[in-house]
């Protein structure tokens, strides 16, 4: 099948990143920094994807204000890949423009949308994993996604529901049901039900099966961005031109993640079992268990303090137990670990005051 299929990359590489303040500033984008002080995200995320179809296309899909920053991250051979977003609308514009600029050259080429900031513990089994989706989505000319066995009741993920196992097909099964951000009540009801599984935010159909599936759950987005699929889908002469019509476009467009838009309704998707260790790098509890924390710390009659810092910098912890500490140059925070998902917040209050909007 690798001969006859073709398949395209897509990195998502373009989200805020708010949660990971004041690590993640405007300028330093979440994906171009490394929990563990080597390859970043972005570049670990290249590297997970190469050897899963080597003759794949690349588009990484990045905002405006990060597009510098992704540029000098990404190999010299996939800068001229980057495609930019004018705004964020949330995925499910990413994926469409990204639908629409490939359909233009082969509506019948394979997208395998995947987030720059996951990680992932064991590469082969995951490259296994998407070789099989690809191979599903294509025979079942529909939307795979990826279900990754769920560690605990975690409201802040999006569950898959698995039906009937699709034949002849080892670990595939139907899309049943797609609950996003239950609570946590929800989270632990939805786990003691068989095959349920989180959603790993990554997607595998031909360009023209996401086509279809935006224009019928969400036509303003094919309504608005399908009439620039010729400049899109060719290296144009006038990039400015091009880049004014699609602003105008997403401002059209509501901002909704593709999860709720979409898959909330697509009732004839795959889930294929991701059978390996994973996780979402999106707050400081998870970077910090999965990354490089300080060396220079002193805890004194204190519990599971863990700090992050940029530099030397020394952090003594006193009479303390279960938090977090980001040091970097300019600004430090303080949370407890139960508390990451709060740090949004900041980040709002830091935007609505033009006194420290700086620090953003």
């Amino acid at each position: 099948m690798s001969r006859r299929v073709s398949v395209c990359f897509v990195v998502m590489a373009g989200g805020r990143g708010e949660r990971l303040w004041p690590l993640v500033r405007t300028h330093t984008p979440k994906v171009c920094l490394s929990p563990v002080g080597t390859r970043s995200l972005l570049q670990l995320t290249i590297d997970r994807l190469k050897p899963v179809w080597p003759r794949a296309t690349w588009l990484i899909v990045t905002t405006a204000e990060q597009a510098d920053a992704v540029r000098r991250t990404v190999p010299a051979s996939l800068r001229r890949a980057v495609l930019v977003e004018p705004q964020i609308k949330n995925t499910a514009a990413c994926i469409t423009l990204a639908a629409v600029a490939l359909a233009a050259r082969d509506p019948r080429q394979v997208m395998v949308v995947v987030p720059a900031d996951h990680w992932v513990g064991d590469a082969p089994a995951f490259r296994r994993t998407l070789r099989t989706a690809i191979r599903a989505a294509v025979r079942e000319e529909t939307i795979a996604t990826i279900g990754i066995r769920p560690t605990g009741p975690h409201p802040g993920f999006g569950y898959l529901c698995a039906g009937a196992p699709v034949r002849r097909a080892a670990h595939v099964f139907r899309l049943e049901r797609f609950v996003e951000k239950p609570s946590r009540a929800m989270a632990v009801r939805l786990l003691k039900r068989p095959r349920t599984f989180w959603n790993g935010g990554i997607f595998i159909g031909t360009a023209d099966t996401f086509l279809e599936c935006v224009t019928e759950w969400l036509p303003e987005h094919t309504r608005q961005l399908v009439p620039l699929a010729a400049d899109l889908g060719r290296r144009w002469t006038r990039p400015a031109a091009l880049a004014q019509r699609v602003r105008r476009a997403y401002g059209m467009m509501p901002a909704i993640s593709f999860d709720h838009g979409v898959m909330n309704h697509l009732h004839r998707g795959l889930i294929v079992e991701g059978r390996f260790a994973w996780a979402d790098l999106g707050t400081w509890d998870t970077w910090a268990r999965l990354g490089k924390a300080a060396e220079r710390t002193v805890d004194v009659e204190s519990e599971r303090v863990t700090v992050v810092s940029q530099d030397d910098h020394l952090v003594a912890a006193i009479g303390v137990k279960n938090l977090v500490v980001v040091h970097t140059p300019t600004a430090t925070l303080i949370c407890r670990s139960d508390r990451a998902q709060a740090v949004r917040e900041v980040v709002r209050r830091l935007a609505a005051d033009p006194k420290l909007a700086a620090y953003l």
